[in-house]
């Protein structure tokens, strides 16, 4: 498995040679060792620059250097059938690097160790020609370096130098956010030479092969990724500006190069001596700023995760535009998993923050073992993780990636001596044939993620257009919902609740309507979900308290024991203020809490704790009744109905249709209702449609039931209506 430690152990020993020949022999010598391979050459051109294990023959060193890159095997005269392994790195000394065996072919991980130590060797060559120009060149440059800042063209420019300088001295010296400094490094630098763009580029001493662009202002006739791929290049060759116009001047850590301050002249022109002494001016102040900031370790801080060690959103990001560039320019596939944690936030609550840590910690190892060495692995806080893949010539398959990550989640972690247990939920986002930025990628993996995580998560999902339209159908029905309490727009209905024996009306389920303007009527299972998310479900559901209290109030003088039914979200019930919304309600509309019932589902019971039981009982200290929804559909036991302080229990639709149709058939119904009695809790049938249900429910001696038999739901004025017919058909019939 390719390994950062590897190489960085690779370039610190090519790197320790002064010239060509050594580090190329060095590279020779390290590469056949690594890979237990009798053969070690490299080619520089067209030319034999190192070999170990060919000796003095000339044949075999001839068949290598003309090696084409997609072999795998070759015969060498006097060595024998050999397996090969060739890697190669581009730029002003292009060349390979080969290792050749015997006993088995390389793995595929293995050869990508062998492309990352080719580009470490090419990236140690331009320093040593680097070195050796800077040799030939010493004495002229030191005196140019004395005059540089002598020829500033105007004294107006000079004082704009040191003012903008001067302020970023101050930025450090106040130990403002290492960022903000680098930013203004580059912002600066670019206003000073006439609004050219300007980038910063860091060495990552994780991946020496991939600089990190830290800062970058674009400009001119560059766009922010060109800008940073032919800086990350001037990077490495030094001061001296190359064939894309590009000029760097070196950045320091603790006098130690760190990277590099470019800049990019307009098509057409050159930069002059005064503005290479700014540049240079500019370069100390980001050295300055980076060494004051901890060196080494507050740059780690700045790309990478703390925690995990992984790269942070920020390197993530620069990484996936890096891979859009190459991408693009080698018409190849890349694609963006976003992972989000099961489970996490209830584990790392219930273990603690430290013991969550080391979970997060071991989530990190696993997802890094799920992926390839040219993959990236990042982590974005939280329970987040994203992972970057690139197509190496072997396709990508990002679903068998996301299934190895979501089995490896399954597995249970040992943390502090316990078994925990969690899951993953995947979004896969493609950039094939797509002109996204990082950003975008990122924001569709992220709602292919959401998708999975609402069809029930530890599962994966691929994104998709119509993934996009409905999030933005999502943002409009959340800014519309935000204003349909104040324009008027949410309305109540109310259905009856009759006793199934003489058809009398006992009370009235209160249920919530929203109109919307353009979209028409909206059902609750569609804004009430929104409405819990967004935290608009306190603020509704005191409103549908108060407008049913004040309609009962009224109704009560036709029906003076008619009840109002109000159901209740998971989100109200924890809601420290509810108790007193609900004494508000009835105290500002004269109504008693036996007046109420408030409707809760099972499921609320199921995930329910001791918390639960005590707002339901301060709920019940009101005189109010507790009625439990859909009873049946979530296969509660005994002990919650023991457990909470339950009035009434409500049998849900999908019982009551079939209650007709059988004794089996009626079966699930009879047991809710002879459970209600031996409890002593009243049984409600909801949706209620036939005689024949109405009859069977009357023989099981369920004593309420509402439905469309007896009324679909009503506004206020009709169920006025509704209530007023009734009764006189009552008094009629007596």
């Amino acid at each position: 498995m390719t390994t950062s430690h590897e190489l960085v152990e690779f370039l610190t020993a090519v790197s320790g040679h002064q010239d060509a020949d050594g580090a190329s022999a060095a590279a020779a010598a390290l590469a056949a060792e690594q890979f237990d391979a009798e053969v070690g050459v490299v080619v520089i051109g067209d030319a034999l620059a190192a070999a170990i294990g060919l000796g003095a023959a000339i044949a075999p060193a001839a068949q290598l250097v003309q090696a084409p890159v997609g072999d795998e095997e070759l015969e060498l005269p006097g060595i024998g059938r050999c397996h090969l392994a060739i890697a190669s790195w581009d730029g002003d000394r292009p060349g390979r690097l080969i290792v050749a065996r015997h006993d088995a072919p390389f793995t595929a991980d293995e050869r990508n160790l062998l492309m990352g130590m080719a580009r470490v060797l090419g990236l140690a060559l331009r320093g040593v020609a680097a070195l050796e120009t800077e040799r030939t060149l010493g004495a002229e440059r030191e005196r140019r370096a004395r005059e540089r800042l002598g020829l500033l063209a105007s004294l107006r420019e000079r004082h704009r130098l040191l003012e903008v300088l001067l302020d970023i001295q101050r930025s450090i010296s106040h130990r403002k956010p290492l960022s903000d400094v680098l930013t203004a490094v580059t912002a600066g630098a670019s206003g000073l030479l006439g609004g050219c763009p300007v980038a910063l580029v860091l060495d990552d001493p994780l991946a020496p092969d991939r600089p990190i662009v830290a800062s970058t202002t674009a400009g001119g006739e560059r766009t922010e990724s060109e800008l940073a791929v032919v800086a990350t290049a001037a990077a490495r060759f030094g001061a001296a500006p190359n064939a894309d116009g590009a000029l760097a001047a070196s950045v320091h850590i603790n006098g130690a190069r760190a990277g590099a301050l470019v800049a990019m002249a307009p098509t057409g022109a050159a930069f002059d001596d005064a503005q290479l002494g700014m540049l240079d001016a500019f370069a100390e102040h980001a050295s300055l700023a980076l060494t004051d900031a901890r060196t080494v370790e507050a740059m780690e801080e700045a790309f990478h995760d703390s925690l995990t060690g992984l790269p942070n959103r920020a390197l993530f990001l620069d990484r996936v535009q890096h891979a859009l560039d190459v991408a693009a320019r080698r018409e190849t596939e890349l694609c963006v998993l976003f992972i989000d944690l099961d489970r996490f936030k209830s584990v790392n609550d219930s273990i603690g923050h430290a013991a969550g840590d080391e979970l997060l910690r071991a989530v990190a190892t696993r997802l890094s073992g799920c992926t390839r060495a040219a993959d990236t692995a990042a982590r974005f806080g939280g329970d987040e993780f994203a992972v970057l893949l690139e197509d190496d010539g072997r396709g990508l398959q990002p679903e068998m990636v996301a299934g190895r990550i979501i089995a490896a989640m399954r597995r249970p972690f040992q943390v502090e001596g316990k078994e925990i247990f969690i899951g993953a939920t995947v979004g896969i986002a493609h950039a094939q044939g797509a002109t996204l930025g990082p950003d975008e990628l990122l924001r569709n993996a992220d709602l292919a993620m959401y998708r999975a995580k609402k069809a029930g998560g530890n599962r994966v999902a691929t994104y998709e257009t119509a993934m996009h339209t409905a999030l933005l159908a999502r943002i409009e029905l959340e800014a519309d919902l935000r204003h349909a309490l104040e324009r008027g727009e949410l309305s109540l209905v109310y259905q009856p609740v009759v006793e199934l024996e003489t058809g009398r009306p006992v009370g009235v389920e209160a249920l919530a309507r929203w109109m919307h303007p353009l979209r028409g009527p909206i059902p609750p299972l569609t804004f009430i979900p929104v409405a819990e998310e967004i935290g608009l479900i306190g603020a509704i559901g005191r409103w549908v308290l108060r407008e049913a209290c004040r309609q009962l109030a009224a109704w009560r003088r036709l029906c003076p024991e008619l009840i109002l039914n109000v159901n209740l979200s998971a989100v109200q019930l924890r809601d420290d203020r509810l108790a007193r919304d609900v004494e508000q309600a009835l105290q500002a509309n004269g109504l008693p809490g036996s007046a109420l019932t408030l409707e809760i589902t099972e499921s609320m019971l199921l995930s329910g704790d001791e918390d639960t039981a005590m707002r339901l009982l301060r709920l019940k200290a009101l005189g109010l009744s507790i009625a439990v929804d859909d009873f049946g559909t979530g296969y509660s036991s005994l002990s919650y109905l023991k457990q909470f302080p339950v009035d009434a229990l409500k049998i849900d639709k999908s019982f009551v249709d079939t209650v007709a149709r059988s004794t089996e058939d009626s079966a699930l119904a009879r047991t809710i209702v002879e459970l209600g009695r031996g409890m002593r809790l009243e049984t409600i049938a909801e949706g209620i449609e036939s005689v024949e249900q109405l009859e069977q429910l009357r023989n099981l001696d369920c004593h309420l039931g509402q439905g469309y038999h007896f009324s679909h739901p009503l506004g206020g004025a009709e169920l006025t209506a509704y209530l007023e017919q009734t009764l006189d058909d009552q008094r009629r019939a007596a």
